[in-house]
């Protein structure tokens, strides 16, 4: 007895101990909260997430349960090279995080990405029900041996204006018919299934089997926030919900004002492909990417210092120096995807009525950015047979093969 009561603690003892236990308690609910990003993760959630055969999110490795890791989303994610490059990759960020610059160590503190998928509803024009691994293990065997890209393409669709208008269907036309992608995945927003004239006549250019074989619909919440930073223009919302599309799924993204001119087979042997807009700045209307690229993971998590008050800054700028600093993981087109550019000069030579001889399309480019907002002239199949212009070109090669 005598010895059982020397192994106990002195009473006077126990309160401390009692207070330390406590202090550390409370610390520890003080450091989750503190990351500010993961708030939004209500413990039930994660409870559900722990439960769930297949998860619907890609929950960083410091608060993910134990039986998920592994079965997340973002499958085959390169974890060591992410954790290697962090540093690095905020360091190149820095430049980019406006009116976060000063707390930047505070707020990017995941090298690993968050996505949330389980709002997402996959399902073919008739209605079938897709499930996230479902579509990627579709998209993953469209991998033939030498590419590292799978043959899939992705479209955000206008959050405003369903009705297609005459250059977005020619856009569609021209990844159906010379991409030729074994799943075409059309993401909108609730209630923004895309209608109209040109979007009948997209339709009518596929069979019946092709028109449900090939079109998955993903119906998605649009993002107004990403780690917990606003996120308000449209533009900025189309900009996250690209990048977790190709994350997810990987293929090819595309605005749709974006055409396609030759078969991108060559593009689809790199693992990201983006192109170069100007000579600052890439540009995220069209790149290709394998599933959980490493570049696209370390471009997502940098979306936790996000300047939303600035344009083109995480979209144009802060690829540009990603890729500076991280050159073996993103081929950059310096020509063929995003030249000519928005700039005036440029732009005539896409639009202008003789100019055509200016940039010669045929050879140097994969697909041609339009920049269309910035024409914005309606055409129709008549007046687009004879517009002498680059544009009419382009359109005309896609529509009736000449041109």
């Amino acid at each position: 007895m005598l010895s059982h009561v020397r192994s106990l603690p002195p009473r006077r003892l126990i309160p401390p101990l009692l207070l330390l236990v406590i202090a550390s308690l409370l610390l520890g609910l003080y450091n989750f909260g503190s990351n500010s990003w993961l708030q939004g993760i209500k413990y039930h959630d994660i409870i559900q997430f722990d439960q769930r055969p297949a998860p619907d999110s890609f929950v960083p490795r410091a608060t993910m349960p134990a039986k998920a890791k592994g079965s997340a989303p973002l499958q085959g994610l390169d974890t060591e090279a992410l954790r290697r490059n962090f540093p690095k990759l905020k360091e190149a960020t820095k430049r980019h995080s406006g009116p976060h610059k000063a707390r930047l160590d505070q707020m990017m503190i995941s090298y690993l990405p968050f996505i949330s998928t389980s709002a997402w509803m996959l399902h073919s024009p008739n209605g079938k029900k897709f499930t996230v691994s479902e579509v990627q293990a579709v998209s993953n065997s469209t991998i033939q041996p030498g590419f590292q890209v799978p043959n899939i393409a992705h479209f955000v669709m206008p959050f405003g204006e369903t009705n297609l208008q005459f250059h977005q269907m020619v856009s569609l036309l021209s990844c159906l018919h010379i991409m030729k992608p074994h799943r075409l995945l059309l993401w909108y927003a609730p209630g923004k299934l895309p209608s109209g004239h040109w979007w009948d006549r997209v339709r009518k250019n596929l069979t019946e089997s092709e028109w449900e074989e090939k079109i998955i619909f993903v119906q998605r919440p649009i993002p107004t926030s990403v780690y917990s930073v606003p996120v308000h223009g449209k533009e900025h919302q189309s900009d996250v919900m690209r990048l977790e599309a190709v994350l997810v799924f990987g293929g090819l993204y595309m605005d749709i004002d974006v055409l396609v001119l030759k078969p991108l087979e060559p593009l689809r042997k790199f693992v990201c492909t983006i192109g170069r807009e100007v000579p600052y700045g890439l540009c995220n209307g069209v790149f290709l990417s394998a599933p959980s690229g490493t570049f696209l993971a370390m471009w997502h998590t940098a979306y936790q210092v996000f300047n939303d008050e600035a344009w083109g800054e995480h979209s144009v700028k802060l690829p540009h120096s990603m890729q500076a600093a991280f050159p073996d993981l993103c081929h950059v087109e310096e020509e063929s995807m995003d030249r000519p550019n928005w700039t005036p000069k440029e732009r005539t030579w896409i639009y202008n009525i003789g100019q055509q001889s200016r940039w010669d399309w045929r050879t140097k480019n994969y697909v041609m950015h339009l920049w269309f907002r910035l024409y914005n002239k309606q055409h129709s199949m008549d007046s687009i047979r004879t517009l002498d212009s680059m544009y009419g070109e382009m359109c005309r090669r896609i529509l009736y093969g000449s041109g």
